[in-house]
């Protein structure tokens, strides 16, 4: 019975450090996002030049360098209702591209995402990482980066990108909760 308390408070111990992972789903995204005089959402801005996106910690950046106004949309149906698109071209000018970053900087690390791009090139910190062309999901791993970059593509989505805080640590209380399990599961392997 007891080895399975220490069991339990070593699992409990383990989630509770593995807590820092966030999706972002966009799920508060629906409407139409334009960032010159019309509505935005309550979590977007405009701030000049850029249509900023903000969610759980994390920041979208759609630069439009061709165009006097970003504009993005949610969700045409393409795999998933609550998407972040945009445009290279008619609504954002040619060179249009999106940075996704922490809010407040620091490093990052990324899971993986589903997306849907008419082809846009991947880039972590100005490293090239992969061209994605239609749907999928990436899912290769990148750890300690500032910056995620999508360049090009006429028509570009993204849903469920998996992010985390790169050096997560436990949560307060969390690190003596598992030390405890550890040294509770050595005493009792010693007086069996």
């Amino acid at each position: 019975m007891k080895l399975k308390a220490i069991l339990a408070a070593l699992a409990l111990g383990v989630a509770a450090a593995n807590a820092g992972a966030t999706v972002l789903t966009f799920d508060s995204l629906t409407e139409m996002m334009y960032g010159d005089g019309f509505p935005l959402a309550a979590n977007m801005h405009y701030d000049g030049t850029n249509l900023v996106y903000e969610e759980s910690g994390y920041r979208l950046t759609l630069n439009a360098p061709g165009a006097d106004a970003g504009a993005a949309h949610v969700g045409d149906g393409t795999f998933d209702p609550q998407t972040y698109n945009w445009h290279d071209g008619f609504e954002n000018g040619a060179g249009t591209f999106v940075t996704l970053t922490r809010i407040g900087g620091g490093l990052f690390d990324l899971r993986g995402f589903d997306y849907y791009t008419t082809g846009s090139a991947l880039s972590t910190d100005g490293n090239p990482q992969a061209f994605l062309e239609g749907g999928g999901t990436w899912d290769t791993a990148l750890n300690a980066i500032t910056e995620l970059r999508f360049t090009s593509g006429a028509v570009n989505a993204l849903a469920n990108v998996d992010v985390e805080a790169s050096g997560t640590v436990p949560l307060p209380g969390t690190l003596p909760l598992l030390l405890g399990g550890v040294a509770a599961f050595g005493l009792a392997r010693r007086r069996t």
